[in-house]
Protein backbone atom coordinates (compact mmCIF):
# COMPACT_ATOMS: atom_id res chain seq x y z
CA UNK A 1 0.00 0.00 0.00
CA UNK A 2 1.23 3.09 -0.59
CA UNK A 3 2.57 5.50 1.74
CA UNK A 4 0.69 8.50 2.82
CA UNK A 5 3.37 10.99 0.93
CA UNK A 6 2.51 8.92 -1.97
CA UNK A 7 -0.79 10.35 -2.36
CA UNK A 8 -2.39 13.38 -2.00
CA UNK A 9 -4.81 13.98 0.88
CA UNK A 10 -8.15 13.68 -1.15
CA UNK A 11 -7.44 10.05 -2.45
CA UNK A 12 -9.24 7.10 -0.45
CA UNK A 13 -7.52 4.21 -0.22
CA UNK A 14 -9.31 1.12 -0.21
CA UNK A 15 -7.98 -2.28 1.17
CA UNK A 16 -8.61 -5.00 -1.88
CA UNK A 17 -11.67 -6.50 -0.31
CA UNK A 18 -13.79 -3.65 -0.38
CA UNK A 19 -14.69 -0.71 -1.74
CA UNK A 20 -17.98 0.13 0.03
CA UNK A 21 -18.35 3.83 0.89
CA UNK A 22 -21.33 5.86 2.27
CA UNK A 23 -23.71 7.42 0.46
CA UNK A 24 -25.19 10.69 1.39
CA UNK A 25 -27.94 10.85 -1.29
CA UNK A 26 -29.14 7.22 -0.56
CA UNK A 27 -27.71 7.00 3.47
CA UNK A 28 -27.51 3.16 3.45
CA UNK A 29 -25.78 0.95 6.06
CA UNK A 30 -22.58 -0.58 4.88
CA UNK A 31 -21.60 -3.72 5.78
CA UNK A 32 -17.71 -3.94 6.31
CA UNK A 33 -17.12 -6.75 8.83
CA UNK A 34 -13.35 -8.23 10.11
CA UNK A 35 -12.74 -11.62 10.03
CA UNK A 36 -14.07 -12.47 13.33
CA UNK A 37 -17.69 -11.26 11.78
CA UNK A 38 -17.68 -7.59 13.50
CA UNK A 39 -18.31 -4.53 11.96
CA UNK A 40 -15.46 -2.68 10.88
CA UNK A 41 -15.55 0.70 11.22
CA UNK A 42 -12.39 1.30 9.35
CA UNK A 43 -12.53 -1.42 6.39
CA UNK A 44 -11.26 0.27 3.25
CA UNK A 45 -9.47 2.88 4.77
CA UNK A 46 -5.44 3.17 4.89
CA UNK A 47 -5.44 3.64 8.86
CA UNK A 48 -2.33 7.16 7.86
CA UNK A 49 -5.65 8.55 6.47
CA UNK A 50 -8.20 7.62 9.25
CA UNK A 51 -6.12 9.09 11.60
CA UNK A 52 -5.17 12.39 9.86
CA UNK A 53 -8.95 13.24 9.34
CA UNK A 54 -9.44 12.03 13.43
CA UNK A 55 -6.45 14.92 14.14
CA UNK A 56 -7.82 17.62 11.90
CA UNK A 57 -11.18 16.94 13.65
CA UNK A 58 -9.75 16.66 17.03
CA UNK A 59 -7.85 20.06 16.49
CA UNK A 60 -10.71 22.06 15.06
CA UNK A 61 -13.70 21.18 17.88
CA UNK A 62 -12.00 19.89 21.16
CA UNK A 63 -9.72 23.03 22.56
CA UNK A 64 -12.67 25.97 21.25
CA UNK A 65 -15.26 23.58 22.92
CA UNK A 66 -12.85 23.49 26.07
CA UNK A 67 -12.30 27.11 26.04
CA UNK A 68 -16.02 27.90 26.21
CA UNK A 69 -17.08 25.40 28.81
CA UNK A 70 -14.17 26.62 30.41
CA UNK A 71 -15.55 30.64 30.56
CA UNK A 72 -19.27 29.01 31.06
CA UNK A 73 -17.95 27.09 34.60
CA UNK A 74 -15.79 30.22 35.60
CA UNK A 75 -19.24 32.29 34.80
CA UNK A 76 -21.55 30.56 36.21
CA UNK A 77 -19.29 29.84 39.86
CA UNK A 78 -17.64 33.44 40.47
CA UNK A 79 -20.17 34.73 42.48
CA UNK A 80 -18.56 33.49 44.76
CA UNK A 81 -15.59 34.90 44.57
CA UNK A 82 -16.55 38.18 44.00
CA UNK A 83 -18.37 37.79 46.83
CA UNK A 84 -15.49 36.98 49.02
CA UNK A 85 -13.69 40.02 47.08
CA UNK A 86 -12.04 42.75 49.17
CA UNK A 87 -13.79 41.48 52.49
CA UNK A 88 -17.09 41.09 51.49
CA UNK A 89 -17.53 43.81 49.57
CA UNK A 90 -20.33 43.16 47.04
CA UNK A 91 -22.21 41.69 49.98
CA UNK A 92 -22.04 45.52 51.64
CA UNK A 93 -23.18 47.32 48.24
CA UNK A 94 -25.96 45.01 47.41
CA UNK A 95 -27.23 44.00 50.64
CA UNK A 96 -26.86 40.52 49.79
CA UNK A 97 -26.48 39.74 53.42
CA UNK A 98 -30.79 40.06 54.20
CA UNK A 99 -33.07 36.86 54.36
CA UNK A 100 -31.77 34.30 51.81
CA UNK A 101 -31.05 37.14 48.90
CA UNK A 102 -27.64 35.54 48.21
CA UNK A 103 -29.16 32.15 47.66
CA UNK A 104 -31.69 33.18 45.54
CA UNK A 105 -29.18 35.07 43.11
CA UNK A 106 -26.68 31.45 43.36
CA UNK A 107 -30.04 29.61 42.55
CA UNK A 108 -31.87 31.75 40.13
CA UNK A 109 -29.39 30.33 37.08
CA UNK A 110 -30.51 26.63 37.39
CA UNK A 111 -34.21 26.95 36.88
CA UNK A 112 -34.20 28.48 32.87
CA UNK A 113 -30.53 26.44 32.87
CA UNK A 114 -32.76 22.76 33.69
CA UNK A 115 -35.63 24.54 31.50
CA UNK A 116 -34.33 25.07 28.32
CA UNK A 117 -31.53 22.45 28.08
CA UNK A 118 -34.15 20.30 25.59
CA UNK A 119 -35.34 23.31 23.93
CA UNK A 120 -31.96 24.81 23.58
CA UNK A 121 -30.87 21.94 21.11
CA UNK A 122 -33.36 22.76 18.41
CA UNK A 123 -31.89 25.68 17.56
CA UNK A 124 -28.46 23.91 16.75
CA UNK A 125 -29.32 22.36 13.08
CA UNK A 126 -31.27 25.62 12.42
CA UNK A 127 -28.66 28.22 12.61
CA UNK A 128 -25.43 25.78 12.75
CA UNK A 129 -23.23 24.71 15.78
CA UNK A 130 -21.17 28.60 15.21
CA UNK A 131 -23.79 30.67 15.26
CA UNK A 132 -25.97 28.84 18.09
CA UNK A 133 -22.84 28.06 20.56
CA UNK A 134 -20.90 31.05 19.70
CA UNK A 135 -23.49 33.49 20.22
CA UNK A 136 -24.65 31.74 22.88
CA UNK A 137 -21.64 32.23 24.55
CA UNK A 138 -21.10 35.98 23.62
CA UNK A 139 -24.47 36.61 25.21
CA UNK A 140 -23.53 35.19 28.56
CA UNK A 141 -20.50 37.01 28.41
CA UNK A 142 -22.44 40.39 27.68
CA UNK A 143 -24.58 39.58 30.64
CA UNK A 144 -21.34 38.95 33.16
CA UNK A 145 -20.05 42.29 31.65
CA UNK A 146 -23.51 43.97 32.89
CA UNK A 147 -23.26 42.24 36.26
CA UNK A 148 -19.71 44.56 36.64
CA UNK A 149 -22.42 47.53 36.53
CA UNK A 150 -25.69 46.40 38.98
CA UNK A 151 -26.78 48.90 41.56
CA UNK A 152 -28.94 46.26 43.56
CA UNK A 153 -29.95 42.42 44.36
CA UNK A 154 -32.96 42.43 42.40
CA UNK A 155 -30.33 43.45 38.78
CA UNK A 156 -27.98 40.80 39.93
CA UNK A 157 -30.16 37.94 40.26
CA UNK A 158 -32.23 38.62 36.97
CA UNK A 159 -28.64 38.75 34.71
CA UNK A 160 -27.64 35.39 36.81
CA UNK A 161 -31.35 34.00 35.46
CA UNK A 162 -30.51 35.38 31.89
CA UNK A 163 -27.22 33.98 32.63
CA UNK A 164 -28.74 30.61 32.76
CA UNK A 165 -30.89 31.46 29.65
CA UNK A 166 -27.80 31.20 27.58
CA UNK A 167 -25.95 28.43 29.08
CA UNK A 168 -28.32 26.27 28.81
CA UNK A 169 -27.66 25.47 24.98
CA UNK A 170 -24.01 24.78 25.76
CA UNK A 171 -23.00 21.75 27.61
CA UNK A 172 -25.48 19.46 26.24
CA UNK A 173 -25.04 21.38 22.71
CA UNK A 174 -21.10 20.53 22.32
CA UNK A 175 -22.18 16.76 24.17
CA UNK A 176 -24.35 16.49 20.91
CA UNK A 177 -21.56 17.81 18.92
CA UNK A 178 -19.02 15.30 19.77
CA UNK A 179 -21.19 12.27 19.30
CA UNK A 180 -21.93 13.33 16.04
CA UNK A 181 -18.63 13.43 14.88
CA UNK A 182 -17.17 10.32 16.81
CA UNK A 183 -18.14 6.65 16.82
CA UNK A 184 -18.52 4.97 19.94
CA UNK A 185 -15.39 3.54 20.73
CA UNK A 186 -13.80 7.15 20.94
CA UNK A 187 -16.96 9.31 22.65
CA UNK A 188 -15.47 8.64 26.16
CA UNK A 189 -11.89 9.85 25.55
CA UNK A 190 -13.07 13.22 23.52
CA UNK A 191 -15.72 13.95 26.01
CA UNK A 192 -13.04 13.70 28.86
CA UNK A 193 -10.66 15.65 26.69
CA UNK A 194 -13.41 18.34 26.65
CA UNK A 195 -14.60 18.39 30.03
CA UNK A 196 -12.03 17.77 32.51
CA UNK A 197 -9.31 20.11 30.45
CA UNK A 198 -11.78 23.08 31.15
CA UNK A 199 -12.16 21.86 35.12
CA UNK A 200 -8.27 22.14 35.75
CA UNK A 201 -7.48 25.42 34.09
CA UNK A 202 -10.93 26.45 36.19
CA UNK A 203 -8.81 25.95 39.26
CA UNK A 204 -6.83 28.83 38.65
CA UNK A 205 -10.00 30.80 38.72
CA UNK A 206 -10.02 31.66 42.09
CA UNK A 207 -6.58 33.08 41.69
CA UNK A 208 -7.24 35.46 38.70
CA UNK A 209 -10.25 36.99 40.41
CA UNK A 210 -7.98 37.19 43.78
CA UNK A 211 -5.46 39.29 41.61
CA UNK A 212 -8.31 41.49 39.56
CA UNK A 213 -10.09 41.85 42.88
CA UNK A 214 -6.78 43.66 44.39
CA UNK A 215 -5.16 44.82 41.38
CA UNK A 216 -8.26 47.14 40.42
CA UNK A 217 -9.89 47.67 43.53
CA UNK A 218 -11.19 51.39 43.48
CA UNK A 219 -9.75 51.54 39.93
CA UNK A 220 -12.38 54.37 37.91
CA UNK A 221 -14.86 54.34 40.99
CA UNK A 222 -15.15 50.50 40.38
CA UNK A 223 -15.05 47.80 42.94
CA UNK A 224 -13.00 44.67 42.89
CA UNK A 225 -16.11 42.71 42.51
CA UNK A 226 -17.40 44.97 39.54
CA UNK A 227 -14.22 44.59 37.98
CA UNK A 228 -14.05 40.57 38.36
CA UNK A 229 -17.61 40.82 36.38
CA UNK A 230 -16.44 42.56 33.62
CA UNK A 231 -12.92 41.20 33.16
CA UNK A 232 -14.43 37.65 33.37
CA UNK A 233 -17.01 38.95 30.79
CA UNK A 234 -14.73 40.72 28.33
CA UNK A 235 -12.63 36.89 28.37
CA UNK A 236 -16.37 35.25 27.40
CA UNK A 237 -17.18 37.36 24.39
CA UNK A 238 -13.79 37.31 23.18
CA UNK A 239 -14.18 33.48 23.25
CA UNK A 240 -17.55 33.79 21.91
CA UNK A 241 -16.42 35.31 18.81
CA UNK A 242 -13.29 33.14 18.68
CA UNK A 243 -16.17 30.13 18.66
CA UNK A 244 -17.91 31.78 15.73
CA UNK A 245 -15.13 31.77 13.79
CA UNK A 246 -13.30 28.73 14.73
CA UNK A 247 -16.25 25.96 15.92
CA UNK A 248 -16.79 23.45 13.31
CA UNK A 249 -20.27 22.20 12.17
CA UNK A 250 -21.80 19.17 11.54
CA UNK A 251 -20.01 16.40 9.56
CA UNK A 252 -21.90 16.55 6.68
CA UNK A 253 -21.63 20.67 6.77
CA UNK A 254 -17.86 21.13 7.50
CA UNK A 255 -16.55 23.42 5.12
CA UNK A 256 -13.04 22.53 6.65
CA UNK A 257 -12.98 19.05 5.01
CA UNK A 258 -12.37 17.82 2.09
CA UNK A 259 -15.29 15.47 0.42
CA UNK A 260 -13.32 12.54 0.57
CA UNK A 261 -12.25 13.29 4.35
CA UNK A 262 -16.50 13.96 4.98
CA UNK A 263 -16.55 10.79 3.54
CA UNK A 264 -14.50 8.64 5.72
CA UNK A 265 -16.26 10.65 8.97
CA UNK A 266 -19.62 9.81 7.46
CA UNK A 267 -18.88 5.94 6.97
CA UNK A 268 -17.27 5.42 9.91
CA UNK A 269 -20.29 6.69 11.76
CA UNK A 270 -22.82 5.00 9.36
CA UNK A 271 -20.82 1.99 10.36
CA UNK A 272 -20.80 2.80 13.52
CA UNK A 273 -24.17 2.42 14.52
CA UNK A 274 -26.42 3.80 11.34
CA UNK A 275 -27.32 7.33 12.04
CA UNK A 276 -25.09 9.57 10.14
CA UNK A 277 -28.17 11.01 8.30
CA UNK A 278 -29.99 13.71 10.46
CA UNK A 279 -33.01 13.26 11.14
CA UNK A 280 -35.23 16.38 12.15
CA UNK A 281 -36.21 16.54 15.89
CA UNK A 282 -40.18 16.94 16.08
CA UNK A 283 -42.21 17.28 19.28
CA UNK A 284 -43.66 13.70 18.90
CA UNK A 285 -40.23 12.34 18.67
CA UNK A 286 -39.61 13.80 22.04
CA UNK A 287 -42.64 13.03 23.62
CA UNK A 288 -41.37 9.54 22.70
CA UNK A 289 -38.14 9.69 24.03
CA UNK A 290 -38.95 11.18 26.81
CA UNK A 291 -40.57 7.92 27.81
CA UNK A 292 -37.17 6.08 27.69
CA UNK A 293 -36.29 5.21 31.22
CA UNK A 294 -32.91 5.15 30.41
CA UNK A 295 -32.75 9.16 29.95
CA UNK A 296 -33.69 9.35 33.24
CA UNK A 297 -31.67 6.99 35.06
CA UNK A 298 -28.45 8.38 33.01
CA UNK A 299 -29.77 11.76 34.20
CA UNK A 300 -29.82 10.54 37.50
CA UNK A 301 -26.21 9.39 37.26
CA UNK A 302 -25.65 13.16 35.90
CA UNK A 303 -27.10 14.29 38.99
CA UNK A 304 -25.13 12.64 41.64
CA UNK A 305 -21.85 13.59 40.20
CA UNK A 306 -22.90 16.77 39.88
CA UNK A 307 -24.06 17.28 43.34
CA UNK A 308 -20.64 16.57 44.48
CA UNK A 309 -18.91 18.68 41.78
CA UNK A 310 -21.30 22.16 43.08
CA UNK A 311 -21.22 21.03 46.85
CA UNK A 312 -16.95 21.20 46.55
CA UNK A 313 -17.13 24.10 43.99
CA UNK A 314 -19.37 26.30 46.24
CA UNK A 315 -18.54 25.14 50.19
CA UNK A 316 -14.64 22.85 50.10
CA UNK A 317 -13.41 26.16 51.80
CA UNK A 318 -15.40 25.96 54.36
CA UNK A 319 -14.83 22.14 54.53
CA UNK A 320 -11.26 22.83 54.48
CA UNK A 321 -11.71 25.26 57.62
CA UNK A 322 -13.47 22.53 59.62
CA UNK A 323 -10.38 20.37 58.97
CA UNK A 324 -8.19 23.36 60.94
CA UNK A 325 -6.56 25.27 58.19
CA UNK A 326 -6.64 28.86 58.19
CA UNK A 327 -8.17 30.97 56.19
CA UNK A 328 -5.63 31.82 53.29
CA UNK A 329 -4.71 27.67 53.49
CA UNK A 330 -8.61 26.90 53.06
CA UNK A 331 -8.53 29.00 49.46
CA UNK A 332 -5.17 27.41 48.13
CA UNK A 333 -5.75 23.79 49.21
CA UNK A 334 -9.09 23.79 47.07
CA UNK A 335 -6.48 24.02 44.00
CA UNK A 336 -4.50 20.78 43.68
CA UNK A 337 -7.30 18.21 43.80
CA UNK A 338 -8.40 20.03 40.56
CA UNK A 339 -5.03 19.69 39.04
CA UNK A 340 -5.31 15.49 40.09
CA UNK A 341 -8.78 15.37 38.61
CA UNK A 342 -7.55 14.58 34.95
CA UNK A 343 -5.23 11.84 35.93
CA UNK A 344 -8.34 9.56 36.48
CA UNK A 345 -10.55 10.68 34.15
CA UNK A 346 -8.18 10.40 31.36
CA UNK A 347 -7.30 6.80 32.79
CA UNK A 348 -10.96 6.02 33.09
CA UNK A 349 -12.09 7.12 29.56
CA UNK A 350 -9.48 5.63 27.85
CA UNK A 351 -10.21 2.45 29.58
CA UNK A 352 -14.00 2.95 28.52
CA UNK A 353 -13.26 3.63 24.68
CA UNK A 354 -10.99 0.39 24.72
CA UNK A 355 -12.23 -1.92 26.60
CA UNK A 356 -16.00 -0.80 26.50
CA UNK A 357 -15.80 -0.50 30.07
CA UNK A 358 -19.05 1.50 30.89
CA UNK A 359 -20.67 0.91 33.30
CA UNK A 360 -17.05 -0.40 34.99
CA UNK A 361 -15.97 3.03 35.28
CA UNK A 362 -19.14 4.98 35.62
CA UNK A 363 -19.59 2.67 38.79
CA UNK A 364 -16.01 2.41 40.04
CA UNK A 365 -15.48 6.34 39.98
CA UNK A 366 -19.56 6.78 41.98
CA UNK A 367 -17.08 4.34 44.63
CA UNK A 368 -14.55 6.25 44.46
CA UNK A 369 -16.71 9.77 45.22
CA UNK A 370 -18.47 7.91 48.25
CA UNK A 371 -14.92 6.55 49.50
CA UNK A 372 -13.71 10.19 49.36
CA UNK A 373 -16.44 12.35 50.82
CA UNK A 374 -16.54 9.60 53.77
CA UNK A 375 -12.96 10.40 54.55
CA UNK A 376 -12.96 14.20 54.39
CA UNK A 377 -16.33 13.93 56.91
CA UNK A 378 -16.16 11.24 58.66
CA UNK A 379 -12.74 10.68 59.71
CA UNK A 380 -11.59 12.08 63.25
CA UNK A 381 -9.85 15.85 63.65
CA UNK A 382 -6.40 14.66 64.07
CA UNK A 383 -6.88 13.03 60.81
CA UNK A 384 -5.72 15.53 58.75
CA UNK A 385 -3.90 14.62 56.16
CA UNK A 386 -6.12 11.52 55.31
CA UNK A 387 -9.03 13.84 55.12
CA UNK A 388 -7.49 16.10 52.74
CA UNK A 389 -6.84 12.74 50.70
CA UNK A 390 -10.48 11.94 50.59
CA UNK A 391 -10.86 15.02 48.93
CA UNK A 392 -8.49 14.22 46.20
CA UNK A 393 -10.46 10.94 45.99
CA UNK A 394 -13.94 12.35 45.90
CA UNK A 395 -12.82 15.45 43.18
CA UNK A 396 -11.58 12.92 40.76
CA UNK A 397 -14.31 10.88 41.10
CA UNK A 398 -17.11 12.80 40.82
CA UNK A 399 -15.21 14.58 37.91
CA UNK A 400 -14.69 11.47 35.97
CA UNK A 401 -18.28 10.65 36.07
CA UNK A 402 -19.49 13.54 34.06
CA UNK A 403 -17.69 12.82 30.40
CA UNK A 404 -18.10 9.03 31.13
CA UNK A 405 -21.56 9.00 32.09
CA UNK A 406 -22.34 11.68 29.39
CA UNK A 407 -20.55 9.19 26.58
CA UNK A 408 -22.34 6.31 27.97
CA UNK A 409 -25.33 7.93 27.38
CA UNK A 410 -24.82 8.39 24.01
CA UNK A 411 -23.34 5.38 23.39
CA UNK A 412 -26.13 3.07 23.62
CA UNK A 413 -28.61 5.12 21.50
CA UNK A 414 -29.15 5.71 18.17
CA UNK A 415 -30.66 8.61 15.60
CA UNK A 416 -29.33 12.03 15.52
CA UNK A 417 -32.60 13.84 17.09
CA UNK A 418 -32.25 11.41 19.82
CA UNK A 419 -29.22 11.91 20.58
CA UNK A 420 -29.96 16.03 20.77
CA UNK A 421 -32.40 14.96 22.84
CA UNK A 422 -30.91 12.81 25.72
CA UNK A 423 -27.78 15.04 26.13
CA UNK A 424 -29.74 18.03 27.41
CA UNK A 425 -32.08 15.95 29.38
CA UNK A 426 -28.85 14.28 30.87
CA UNK A 427 -27.27 17.67 31.18
CA UNK A 428 -30.24 19.08 32.55
CA UNK A 429 -30.00 17.25 35.67
CA UNK A 430 -26.85 18.57 36.64
CA UNK A 431 -28.48 21.95 37.37
CA UNK A 432 -30.91 20.05 39.21
CA UNK A 433 -27.48 18.91 41.17
CA UNK A 434 -26.75 22.15 41.42
CA UNK A 435 -30.00 23.22 43.10
CA UNK A 436 -29.34 20.37 45.50
CA UNK A 437 -25.92 21.35 46.17
CA UNK A 438 -27.34 24.90 47.50
CA UNK A 439 -30.22 23.30 49.73
CA UNK A 440 -28.49 20.55 51.17
CA UNK A 441 -25.17 22.25 52.62
CA UNK A 442 -26.64 24.14 54.75
CA UNK A 443 -24.93 27.15 56.16
CA UNK A 444 -26.67 26.32 60.09
CA UNK A 445 -24.72 22.81 59.37
CA UNK A 446 -21.05 24.18 58.63
CA UNK A 447 -18.31 22.93 58.46
CA UNK A 448 -19.75 18.94 58.52
CA UNK A 449 -23.09 19.52 56.13
CA UNK A 450 -24.15 16.41 57.58
CA UNK A 451 -27.49 16.42 55.12
CA UNK A 452 -25.57 17.69 52.19
CA UNK A 453 -23.20 14.46 53.00
CA UNK A 454 -25.81 12.11 53.27
CA UNK A 455 -27.23 13.39 50.50
CA UNK A 456 -24.20 13.11 48.09
CA UNK A 457 -22.89 9.47 49.61
CA UNK A 458 -26.48 8.62 49.24
CA UNK A 459 -26.77 9.79 45.26
CA UNK A 460 -23.63 8.08 44.47
CA UNK A 461 -24.48 4.64 45.85
CA UNK A 462 -27.41 4.80 43.31
CA UNK A 463 -25.27 5.18 40.34
CA UNK A 464 -23.09 2.50 41.66
CA UNK A 465 -26.26 -0.03 41.77
CA UNK A 466 -28.20 1.42 39.17
CA UNK A 467 -25.24 1.18 36.60
CA UNK A 468 -24.98 -2.23 37.21
CA UNK A 469 -28.17 -3.06 36.84
CA UNK A 470 -28.55 -1.20 33.96
CA UNK A 471 -25.60 -3.30 32.35
CA UNK A 472 -27.23 -6.07 33.51
CA UNK A 473 -29.81 -4.63 31.62
CA UNK A 474 -28.04 -3.84 28.59
CA UNK A 475 -26.39 -7.61 28.24
CA UNK A 476 -29.55 -9.30 28.28
CA UNK A 477 -30.68 -7.13 25.77
CA UNK A 478 -27.55 -8.09 23.63
CA UNK A 479 -28.13 -11.34 23.96
CA UNK A 480 -31.77 -11.55 22.75
CA UNK A 481 -30.07 -9.20 19.83
CA UNK A 482 -27.95 -12.41 19.13
CA UNK A 483 -30.22 -14.91 18.99
CA UNK A 484 -32.08 -12.78 16.98
CA UNK A 485 -35.51 -11.92 19.11
CA UNK A 486 -35.02 -8.55 19.46
CA UNK A 487 -34.03 -5.49 17.01
CA UNK A 488 -32.09 -2.69 19.35
CA UNK A 489 -32.60 0.32 18.28
CA UNK A 490 -34.43 -0.12 14.90
CA UNK A 491 -30.81 -1.71 14.22
CA UNK A 492 -29.92 -5.30 13.29
CA UNK A 493 -25.80 -4.48 14.10
CA UNK A 494 -26.53 -2.14 17.18
CA UNK A 495 -25.26 -3.53 20.62
CA UNK A 496 -25.23 -1.69 23.40
CA UNK A 497 -21.85 -1.42 25.28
Amino acid sequence: MSSPSQNSKEEIRHVEHTNEKYSPDEGQHVEARNDAGEVDIDAGYDPADVKRVMRKIDFRLIPILTMMYLVSAMDRANLSLAQAANKNQMVKDLELHIGNRYSIATMIFFIPYIILEVPSQAGLRVFGAKIWLGGATVLWGVMMLCMGFVKNWQQLTALRALLGVFEATLFPGAAYLISCWYPRRFMATRMSYFFIAAMFLQAFSGILAWGIGETLHTKSGLHGWQWIFIIYGLMTIFIGFCAIVLIVDFPDKATFLTEVEREIVLTRIQRDRNDAVYDHITFKKVMHYLTDFRIWLFGLFFCAAALCIYALAYFLPQILAGMGFDNKMSQILTAPPSFYSPIPCIIMAKLADKKKWRMQVVAFNALLTIIGVCMFSQLSKDQTAARYVGVFLAAGGCQASIPLITAWSQTCIRSQSKRAVMSAVVVAWGGIGGILAGVSFRQAEKPHYTTGIFLTVGLSAFAVVGSIALWVYFMAENRKADRGEKILEGDPDFRYQ
